[in-house]
């Protein structure tokens, strides 16, 4: 064995290890070139919203929202809750474990909530209940949904 066909081991070793150590930092940092196979794992992850009364002009209690994840084609229900005060829920809508890559749903009743706090609308409303979907990527990332409506619109982002 040469002393060539040595260094050119090594130096092949090195690289592996190398390689290996970039896609531990890709995966720990959340870069793009993370494969699904590390984001795809439960994690400490977090989703919320906070739910936006436009009509009104403030946030308040008493919106129930359904929260589904998308399985075998089909939205399958995980939880429902109620914004409390300021528009938020009491605790966040999924965290830890719980937050898994995959496609969601959230059904805000509408109809019910400003039947609730009798405003004063035609019948029928104009919102019923208004599903919003959207996809969770990464089980380590925190998700938060700001929601803004009235009982004519709506519209929802990624917050912070």
């Amino acid at each position: 064995m040469s002393t060539s066909d040595i260094d050119r081991r090594d130096f092949v070793v090195t690289g592996l290890a190398a390689g290996a150590a970039v896609g531990v930092l890709a995966a720990t940092s959340g870069c793009s070139q993370a494969t699904s196979m590390q984001v795809a794992a439960a994690g400490e992850g977090r989703l919320t919203l906070h739910a936006i009364d436009t009509y009104y002009g403030q946030t308040r209690e008493g919106l129930i929202i359904d929260l589904s994840r998308l399985e075998g084609g089909e939205y399958k229900l995980i939880k429902s809750v109620e914004t409390v005060k300021r528009g938020r829920t009491a605790e966040p809508l999924l965290e830890g474990k719980d937050v898994k890559v995959g496609r969601y749903e959230l059904l805000m009743h509408l109809d019910d909530y400003f039947a609730h706090h009798k405003a004063d609308l035609p019948t029928p409303q104009f919102l019923s209940t208004v599903a919003i979907r959207f996809g969770l990527y990464d089980a380590n990332q925190k998700f938060h949904v700001p929601i803004l409506f009235s009982p004519w619109s709506y519209s929802y982002y990624r917050g912070s």
